[in-house]
């Protein structure tokens, strides 16, 4: 070994076929139940996630349903489970932004 190599670590996940060579951290505005959808599948990737909620929040407080409502509690609780579950973590930022962290392999220390 040189003097600047290093042994590569084997990332030890579940869903390492998912896992793609770079890691990034990315943006992503919820504005709709798709918007969820993109959330997970950027997590089973791999990624960090910068989670803004403030336009779903804004469209929660027009909405008169509270089916509605109770279905976007429903998103996220389903995102925090899933993080819980792979051992991720999420975290509040700021009053509507999160911070997602997909997997065991990050840790948030507050």
């Amino acid at each position: 070994m040189g003097m600047f190599s290093r042994k590569k670590n084997k990332i030890n996940t579940p869903f390492t076929s998912r896992i793609t060579n770079s890691i990034y951290i990315k943006q992503i505005a919820i504005h709709s139940n798709n918007d969820f959808t993109v959330l997970k599948h950027n997590l089973l990737d791999g990624h960090i996630m910068v989670v803004d909620l403030s336009p779903i929040v804004r469209i929660a407080k027009g909405i008169q349903d509270s089916g509605d409502k109770q279905i976007l509690h429903n998103q996220l609780q389903l995102i925090k489970k899933y993080c819980l579950q792979h051992g991720g973590n999420v975290s509040k930022l700021k009053e509507s932004i999160l911070l997602i962290t997909p997997n065991e392999n990050f840790k948030l220390k507050h």
